[in-house]
């Protein structure tokens, strides 16, 4: 039956390739080795807000009128992928004006995105693969087969290499982006969720959850170069989203089930300490050493060093269009990638 449905929806994506053609703030002073100008903050319901890094105001808001599930940003910061996942499209949003300019239906369940540095690939996880989107056109040019119910993935800095987790098969998947296809698989146990790499790109990270009430969530630590799994840490119930900082030296964790983050000291492979913040989302950009916290109705701003709260911006309830009267609950944040 599963492997019917595998079959059904590579049948389904490549279909589609070929159906296609191929409020007041107050400014941070931090001493971060490098700065992002915007954040892209988006919500459970598929709203978004872009915000200024450095004094928290809010440049635009969008509604991509679905679920979002996904996110990924142009390596010039001029487009915004929104992944509305149960709908199976992809919105982009200019975020400079809120406009969604575009929008592909590809008639399969979504889940999430990642951007090659060099902006010339967008990756969706599906059922049982991998959607390539080539974002200048906007078109799906490739569907490559991976595991069962892959959610997260990460692109090394160099561009060359996908690593999605696979939470059905307990698996990582290597894939080859030059070729789109699957080099080899790393088995890694549990419920996979989702991936973050060293910015040297010598290490993956992947959170997982744990069959059972007895069972930890992992932090699953894999040697890229060996592709070999080189340690695994316990990080309490469940683990999500996952952000490195720029020095590679700390990971953080976001536990969802405790509303809690993690925070692990990568040379001991130990959990520092244990922040009680509810984040669903974590992140960080290129070369900043904070960390962007998604808390709901605001973002909140952490200082890496020794995990201090720099600011709580906070996000709008209102500014969007139609009659939805939802409030804004900030799940999801993303930066532009640079090119490794």
């Amino acid at each position: 039956m599963a492997r019917a449905r595998l079959v059904a929806v590579l049948l389904t994506l490549s279909a589609a390739v070929a159906a296609i053609g191929v409020g007041s703030q107050t400014p941070v002073n931090h001493t971060a080795s490098g700065s992002s100008g915007r954040a892209y903050v988006v919500g459970r319901t598929g709203l978004v807000q872009v915000i200024d890094t450095e004094h928290g105001t809010i440049l635009s808001t969008a509604d991509t009128t679905g679920r979002a599930t996904g996110v990924a940003v142009s390596p010039d910061g001029e487009r915004l992928y929104v992944v509305n996942g149960w709908s199976g499209s992809i919105a982009v949003v200019n975020p400079r004006t809120g406009a969604v300019v575009d929008r592909m239906h590809t008639q399969v369940q979504l889940a999430q995105a990642a951007m090659r540095p060099d902006g010339e690939r967008l990756y969706v996880t599906a059922a049982g693969s991998v959607a390539v989107v080539e974002p200048q056109t906007f078109r799906l040019v490739a569907a490559i087969r991976v595991g069962g119910q892959p959610q997260g993935l990460a692109v090394s800095p160099d561009g060359r290499v996908l690593y999605v987790a696979n939470a059905q098969d307990g698996t990582v998947s290597v894939v080859d982006t030059e070729t789109a296809s699957q080099l080899r698989t790393i088995k890694v146990g549990g419920l996979p969720q989702q991936v973050a790499i060293s910015p040297d790109g010598a290490f993956l990270y992947v959170s997982g959850m744990r069959l059972g009430a007895q069972t930890p969530g992992t932090l699953t630590v894999i040697d890229t170069a060996k592709s070999e799994v080189v340690g695994s840490i316990p990080v309490g119930k469940g683990a999500g989203s996952v952000a490195v900082t720029p020095d590679g030296a700390t990971v953080y964790v976001a536990l969802p089930k405790e509303r809690a983050v993690a925070v692990v000291d990568v040379a001991t492979r130990t959990v520092r300490r244990t922040l009680a913040i509810a984040a669903p989302g974590v992140a960080t950009a290129p070369g900043d050493r904070r960390i962007f916290l998604a808390t709901g109705s605001t973002t909140t701003v952490l200082d890496s060093a020794d995990d201090a709260v720099l600011s709580r911006y906070s996000l709008s309830s209102t500014g969007f269009a139609g009659p939805r009267g939802r409030d804004f609950d900030a799940t999801m944040i993303a930066f532009a990638p640079t090119a490794g």
